[in-house]
């Protein structure tokens, strides 16, 4: 294009716009457009639309790249001839190659910082959208990004949501207009871009510049964290970058109150409802949002300000992003920090008090789950993040132990977190049950991709999940499950034997953990039985098997059969011993006659070894239920005293029985 045109540059911004959404328009709608045709019968040729699909996007990229460069020069210092006609003319070349990309981002990242350090100018707001957009445009060009970031652009983009939100306001608990989110998605979008090209080796950022987002001026991780919260999802980040970023929101959260206080009315004198201390240096007072009752504001703010202040924690936000991550995930929780972000990871306070219906504990918990249970392909690094996960959840259950009924009236045992260390549990039980006998006060540590874990750190890590009741009956059935595939494997190998007495063993720890968080035999009977149906499922149809690393020293049939979810069925067992048991009762009630020799015997039906009892046909596919006022117990019992120990059957007894007896010594 030879001829000379004269435009807006905001006309050409506009065009651009409009460019990029025909050129997304026809990506999205191409596929059935050519459908349509076909089975019309049409005659066009349907490649054009294809070539047609890449062109307008072509051109819609390159129309940005020059609204970009004319709003630069329309905002940036100009030095021309008074006496020149064509003063006020800017020359704008068509070949978008020619733009020195360099010397534009140079300007924007300097016009940048004039817009944010002057928010109350008029022209303040457009500049800094501006530039925003050129900043997501040139996502794809290294020398822009290079030289942009070089000119102190991180430091203004970390900052960017801040000054918006002095710029919009609060109203009605909204801190960021629509229009300032998609401001600040654009400004995340090119840090993603930067970072993960310097990561790659594909540009040169300052040394510091990451420091920019874990190390923000004035400690403002909230502006930080919207940079994430509104920018590309996780999976777009450089995991570096992202558990960079990700452990040092970790590291803030610990020492910032994340939330107030609630408390309950008198229904006399006071309403009740939120309190904040006098002292506490709360993170989202400086965003305008207000909750404590005892100052003005009806309940109705009250309760959108708590809503915007669960919406707006970058905490959460960062989390959210991490899950998505599957290396930045285990990067956070291993390393010389890993400990530190595991124990912020299994903290109780993944709440909002006065509000259950808050999943805060979500994402955090995506977080532990996917560094800990890929012991295939990152065997050595999921079992490091297991161990600090374990040693922390050991660490949280020694203070969680000792609160008083108003801290369990803020924050209650979290569902989320203790379901999530059940799974833990339940991946690595192999780990556990070879681990008994270890020192008593010894830390989890990793080894060769497993764990070894301490007799109490295993019993105070077990006591933090089964505070969560719930939680029990899936402890106890994945140990169940090990015994019952450990019984299909010959019972006189050395390996097997000795396997199944440390299960039986770690059954006994479960024993002794639940009395800490009292419960007591019946109550851990009716926590078997409720899962027992969900279990065998699990077992008979291989689902949620996480198996062992390849070039580990565990056998190579030992597996974890693991709770993932699989929608809850009714259990036939009857759930009621804990309403009909003394709570006082003494000794492994829940153990003394079925309990070790269910599972044992659900292995050996389903390995073809023995055979269920003639008036119970209905255990032949291993799932042996005990049905509610009947006589399914005794019988079980009887046949397995007179019909499978002691019996004819190249089983042998002493196993059995060191079993047994590993159990009892465990749990005493």
């Amino acid at each position: 294009m030879s001829e000379f045109t004269g435009v807006d540059p905001h006309r050409v911004r506009l065009l651009a716009n409009k460019l990029s959404d025909l050129a997304d328009t026809l990506a999205r709608e191409a596929p059935n457009i050519r459908k349509l045709f076909s089975e019309w019968d049409g005659t066009i040729n349907q490649t054009l639309l294809t070539q047609q699909v890449a062109q307008v996007h072509d051109d819609a990229r390159d129309m940005a790249k020059r609204a970009d460069e004319a709003l630069n020069l329309l905002h940036g210092p100009r030095f021309v001839d008074p006496n020149d006609p064509h003063k006020d003319w800017i020359n704008i070349p068509w070949d978008v190659s020619k733009i020195n990309v360099s010397y534009e981002a140079q300007q924007e990242a300097q016009n940048l910082k004039q817009a944010l350090d002057n928010p109350k100018d008029p022209t303040s707001r457009q500049t800094i959208a501006e530039i925003a957009q050129s900043l997501a445009d040139h996502q794809d060009d290294p020398a822009y990004l290079q030289a942009f970031m070089a000119n102190n652009g991180m430091d203004q983009a970390a900052r960017a949501a801040r000054v918006l939100h002095q710029q919009d306001g609060t109203h009605d608990g909204v801190v960021l207009s629509k229009e300032s989110e998609g401001i600040v998605a654009e400004f995340g979008q090119g840090v993603q871009a930067a970072t993960s090209l310097a990561q790659a080796g594909k540009i040169t950022l300052p040394p510091d510049c990451v420091d920019k987002l874990t190390k923000p001026d004035g400690g403002d991780m909230w502006s930080v964290g919207m940079l994430f919260k509104y920018g590309p999802d996780g999976d777009k980040w450089d995991p570096h970058v992202l558990s960079a970023v990700g452990g040092a929101m970790l590291d803030w959260r610990q020492k910032n109150p994340m939330r107030p206080d609630h408390v309950k009315g008198d229904g006399l004198y006071s309403p009740g409802g939120y309190v904040e201390d006098d002292n506490g240096n709360y993170w989202y007072k400086s965003l305008g949002l207000n909750v404590d009752y005892r100052t003005d504001g009806t309940s109705d703010v009250k309760d959108t300000n708590i809503a915007a202040i669960d919406a707006n924690d970058p905490s959460l936000a960062l989390m959210q992003r991490l899950s998505q991550n599957a290396d930045a995930s285990r990067l956070v929780l291993t390393g010389k920090d890993g400990a530190n972000h595991a124990a912020a990871l299994v903290s109780d306070k993944w709440a909002t008090p006065g509000q259950p219906s808050f999943d805060d504990a979500k994402f955090p918990a995506a977080v532990i789950r996917l560094a800990t249970l890929d012991r295939k392909d990152h065997a050595k690094e999921s079992a490091e993040a297991a161990a600090n996960v374990i040693n922390a959840g050991a660490a949280e259950y020694a203070k969680e132990k000792n609160k008083d009924n108003y801290d369990k009236s803020q924050y209650p045992v979290n569902k989320g977190i203790t379901q999530t260390l059940s799974t833990v549990f339940q991946a690595y039980v192999t780990d556990f049950a070879d681990s008994t006998g270890t020192t008593s006060k010894q830390d989890a540590y990793a080894q060769d991709g497993q764990i070894v874990v301490g007799r109490q750190n295993a019993q105070d890590f077990l006591s933090e999940i089964m505070q969560n009741g719930d939680e029990a009956g899936n402890v106890i059935q994945s140990i169940n499950a090990q015994i019952s595939l450990q019984a299909r494997q010959p019972l006189d190998n050395a390996d097997v034997a000795r396997h199944l007495r440390d299960l039986g063993e770690l059954r006994g720890e479960v024993f002794r953990a639940g009395k800490q968080v009292n419960l007591d035999a019946a109550a851990l009977t009716d926590a078997e039985h409720t899962k027992a149906l969900l279990w065998f499922n699990i077992i008979s149809s291989g689902m949620a098997s996480v198996p062992a690393p390849e070039d580990s020293a565990l056998r190579p049939w030992v597996q974890a059969a693991i709770w993932a979810g699989i929608p809850y069925a009714d259990s036939m067992f009857s759930t009621n011993n804990a309403a009909n048991a003394e709570a006082n009762s003494q000794g492994p009630k829940f153990d003394d006659a079925a309990a070790m020799s269910v599972p044992l015997a659900e292995g050996l039906i389903r390995a073809g070894k023995i055979q269920p009892p003639p008036n119970h046909p209905e255990w032949a596919d291993g799932n042996i239920t005990f049905r509610k006022n009947t006589k399914d117990l005794d019988d079980f019992n009887w046949w397995w005293a007179h019909k499978v120990k002691g019996a004819d059957n190249d089983l042998p007894d002493q196993t059995l029985d060191d079993m047994w007896n590993s159990y009892k010594r465990s749990a005493d």
